[in-house]
């Protein structure tokens, strides 16, 4: 079973190799994007952001680690993406706004990085490893085959559009494609768990070297 996985995974990536680049690019470039944006806030925005991290900080290090506070946005924050492109690849114009999604996650990370990095410096690089990283190393995976079952499905309905087949013989991509999307679900909410109930306790353990 196992074997079969690794090898569907494989034969995959080898036939849609062009379009994980594609994906890949566009999240590399929301990333880069955000991270630059850090540069375009005003001094005031800066110090504003930098008041509330601090706050929150210092909330962490005094108050108890109050998991169910954070698990259903956590959830939501994990898997909505996955759910959006699911419903856009479900459309004929899901392409673009696929790509809009997947560069906007991309922008979200750079951002957060970027801000942390410019608030404390070698500190806010650290932070973030520990606060930011854990959970996205299974997100941004997540993200990108979604973004490339996503594309290839609406390109397949719109490919099917030109054509005078009928559409009994979509539905079997169309299943195909659910379960991608569901197992990628699965993945982030896993994530959103880990974002949950693993990076709190470790932001507590650190927060005052931070401030």
């Amino acid at each position: 079973m196992r074997f079969w996985v690794r090898q569907v995974a494989v034969e995959y990536l080898a036939r849609k190799w062009y379009l994980f680049l594609f994906v890949t690019v566009f999240l590399l470039a929301g990333i880069a994007f955000g991270a630059a944006a850090v540069g375009e806030i005003s001094a005031d925005q800066a110090d504003h952001l930098s008041a509330y991290f601090n706050s929150f900080l210092e909330h962490v290090s005094a108050s108890p680690v109050s998991e169910q506070v954070f698990f259903r946005q956590n959830i939501f924050n994990s898997v909505y993406i996955i759910v959006a492109m699911y419903i856009l690849g479900l459309t004929v114009i899901g392409i673009p706004l696929v790509i809009v999604a997947v560069f906007a996650k991309g922008f979200v990370i750079g951002f957060t990085i970027g801000f942390l990095v410019r608030a404390k410096a070698v500190k806010g690089f650290m932070f973030a490893l520990i606060s930011v990283l854990p959970h996205n190393l299974l997100i941004i995976p997540a993200v990108i085959v979604g973004g490339v079952a996503a594309l290839s499905f609406s390109a397949l309905l719109i490919r099917r559009r030109f054509q005078t087949r009928t559409t009994a013989g979509i539905r079997s991509y169309l299943g195909a494609y659910t379960v991608v999307m569901l197992v990628l679900c699965v993945v982030t909410g896993a994530a959103g768990l880990l974002e949950t109930y693993v990076t709190p306790v470790v932001i507590k353990s650190v927060a005052g070297y931070i401030r």
